[in-house]
Formats: C-alpha cells, sequence, structure tokens
C-alpha cells in the first residue's frame, strides 16, 4: 500500500507537468499567425514568436507563471522519505504535504485576477476550488481518527478524484487563456 500511496503522489505531479506541456500543442494550433512574426527571417511556423501580444495576454501569461511557480515552491516545500502519507505512521508525511498544498492554495488564490476576462476568472475559481477540496481532505485526513474512518483504498481513490478534478480544471485554464493568446505553457 506503500508504494501506490507514493505512486500516486508522483503520478500527481507528473501529470501536473505533463497536462501543461500536453496544453502548450494546442496553442501553436489555436493561435492566429497575424499575430506572429518571422524570427531571424525565418518562415518556418515553428520558428515565429508573437511580436506584440495584448495586455489581457501578458496578464494572464503572468497569472500562470506565477501559479507555476507557486506549485514549484510547494513542492520543494514537501519531502517524503517514500512513507505512504496516509498510513498512521506517516503522520509527518502527510502533515508536510497537506501544509505544502495549503500554501499552494494560499498563494494561488491570492493571486490577483479580477480585471482578467469573465470566462478565465471562472475558469481559475473552479481550479482554484478544486485545489481547496483537496487541501481541505488532506487536512482532514491529518487527524488519525478520520483517516481510520477511511479504508486505504478509500483515501487513494478520494486522493485520485481529487487529483483528476485539478487536472481537468487546469485544463480549462489553459485552454481558456490560450483563446486570450496568453503563453500557457
Amino acid at each position: 500500500m506503500r508504494s501506490k500511496n507514493i505512486l500516486s503522489v508522483v503520478a500527481f505531479t507528473t501529470a501536473f507537468a505533463l497536462s501543461a506541456a500536453f496544453a502548450s500543442l494546442f496553442i501553436t494550433k489555436t493561435q492566429t499567425e497575424s499575430i506572429y512574426v518571422p524570427v531571424n527571417g525565418n518562415k518556418s511556423t515553428s520558428c515565429f514568436k508573437f511580436k506584440n501580444k495584448s495586455p489581457i495576454a501578458n496578464k494572464i501569461s503572468a497569472l500562470i507563471r506565477e501559479d507555476n511557480r507557486n506549485g514549484r515552491e510547494s513542492n520543494r516545500a514537501f519531502y517524503s522519505d517514500g512513507a505512504d502519507i496516509f498510513s498512521p505512521s506517516a503522520d509527518s508525511a502527510l502533515s508536510g504535504y497537506a501544509e505544502a498544498v495549503e500554501q499552494y492554495v494560499d498563494s494561488s488564490s491570492s493571486m490577483k485576477a479580477d480585471d482578467l476576462p469573465g470566462d478565465f476568472q471562472t475558469e481559475w475559481r473552479e481550479h482554484m476550488k478544486a485545489w481547496r477540496g483537496y487541501s481541505e481532505f488532506l487536512n482532514r485526513t491529518k487527524n488519525v481518527s478520520s483517516r481510520k474512518s477511511l479504508t486505504p483504498e478509500e483515501l487513494n481513490e478520494v486522493d485520485n478524484f481529487h487529483s483528476r478534478e485539478i487536472d481537468r480544471t487546469y485544463e480549462k485554464v489553459l485552454q481558456t487563456g490560450a483563446i486570450y493568446g496568453a503563453d500557457v505553457y
């Protein structure tokens, strides 16, 4: 069971990184060539870059970059010695992970998105809501008696549900950002 939980943490982190990379594939296809200029005279589309992005695209890009930085900082803050974070003997690992997720949620939720388009704000709020739900789940499971009320399989199932919801909402954030020409990779 220990390796299953470790694998779920690794899978979640990998899925987060892959979803960002996967979304970047859509950016090239959704942006029009009218906002590209050739780099060093090369007319190959792979060598084109934005000439002048809109202020909205720049703000969305900045928010996504800041969110990614928050995630990396929180990930560095969490250190697991390979323990199953949901086992009774791994209270400190679960505590550290829960605190790192809560730190990420606090940092990213406090970022200013009020001046961004309404549909992007909606997707962003949904994404932060998914993360907040995961943080609340982790904080509840820090209590051993709460953790004992669920089987290890149920704990993993809830953990996986939250991971899927976070991935789904992040994809929507990236897709909506790409519509506005933001760099979402």
